[in-house]
């Protein structure tokens, strides 16, 4: 746990990064089940960005637009639809939820998730014009070790190497590039240097450029990339399955602690890398929210499509029971994946 705390101060700025992050996609899938809710003419009680307790809203229109103190996330609160509440209020009424037909019912429930495919191909559009990083095909020196033979022969941070002849305990000689000047420099390598530091005592880094994309390319490199991810998804059930016994270490899955790592990572690569890792994300949420899973939506949506094979509703008593199991079964796995990152995290 040390570690993680660690992290956490090493990257003061990545924690607000992530809330926003995650947040700004929860309330784009949110903002669907609103838009939909609205155009089909029920009545929405509420769009909230975080969770309560509240700190403050605005009522227009007869809607609260809230702010709450958990921010982390958001809901949207429709008359007649409490997924967890044997007594629905307002169920029935018109404006509801369930005064609905069971087609506007399921475009309301499936709206979320399409908004999360179309955040997810708009910004990696972007991401994907702004500039693909594409090797030019040479390497720099990123840090040289003090004391090492590389500073005593004057490589510097930023150095280019092009040319490298090598001999332990013999003369080296390393053609660089320096402000756009050719440089040769001598040096000699050590046949014991020490751990992590090798011959010379410098760490070299390859040389990439963002390279602009046409907007078409750019939407089919999104596109694709979406779908990419999508099958990496569908996937992965069966990889955890066929897991083989006695395996170390965690599972290959990630929660809101790995999730956080990552975005703290990615912040550091520019803007087009972090729009990619918002847009991956954005298809993660987006398909798992789908799994006709109780407490999803695609478990929502699964009870709505049932009830119009049967030409009659589920017992509302029946189904908030089953969404209550579910939510907490979710919350369970939660925590099983949260451990899983704090072990990855720790090196435990």
């Amino acid at each position: 746990m040390g570690g993680l705390l660690q992290y956490f101060q090493d990257h003061p700025l990545a924690l607000p990064l992530f809330l926003v992050m995650f947040t700004a996609i929860i309330a784009v899938h949110e903002f669907g089940h609103y838009l939909t809710a609205r155009l089909l003419g029920m009545r929405v009680l509420e769009f909230a960005f975080g969770f309560p307790p509240r700190l403050l809203a605005i009522r227009h229109g007869g809607i609260d637009y809230s702010v709450n103190a958990l921010p982390f996330g958001g809901f949207v609160r429709i008359l007649g639809q409490d997924d967890f509440s044997i007594e629905q209020v307002g169920a029935g009424e018109p404006g509801s939820f369930t005064s609905k037909p069971w087609w506007a019912q399921a475009i309301v429930l499936a709206s979320g998730v399409v908004m999360n495919f179309i955040l997810a191909i708009a910004v990696l559009t972007v991401a994907f014009a702004a500039g693909t990083p594409t090797s030019t095909g040479q390497v720099r020196v990123d840090r040289v070790v003090p004391g090492s033979p590389a500073e005593a022969a004057g490589i510097q941070p930023g150095d280019l190497v092009n040319y490298v002849r090598t001999h332990a305990d013999k003369e080296v000689k390393l053609e660089l590039e320096r402000n756009g000047r050719p440089v040769t420099i001598t040096a000699m390598p050590r046949a014991q240097p020490p751990e992590g530091e090798g011959p010379l005592g410098i760490v070299l880094g390859e040389v990439t450029t963002n390279e602009p994309v046409p907007l078409p390319q750019a939407f089919i490199q999104a596109v694709g990339l979406t779908g990419d991810v999508m099958q990496q998804i569908a996937e992965l059930p069966g990889q955890l399955l066929n897991r083989a016994p006695g395996t170390q270490g965690p599972p290959p899955v990630g929660g809101p602690i790995e999730i956080f790592r990552v975005t703290a990572a990615a912040s550091e690569f520019g803007l087009p890398t972090f729009l990619k890792l918002v847009g991956v994300i954005s298809v993660n949420l987006g398909v798992l929210n789908i799994i006709p899973f109780p407490g999803l939506d695609g478990g929502r949506l699964f009870f709505v499509l049932l009830g119009a094979a049967l030409r009659r509703r589920i017992s509302p008593q029946v189904e908030a029971a089953i969404h209550a199991v579910g939510f907490v079964l979710l919350l369970g796995l939660l925590v099983v994946v949260s451990v899983a990152d704090i072990r990855r995290a720790t090196g435990g």
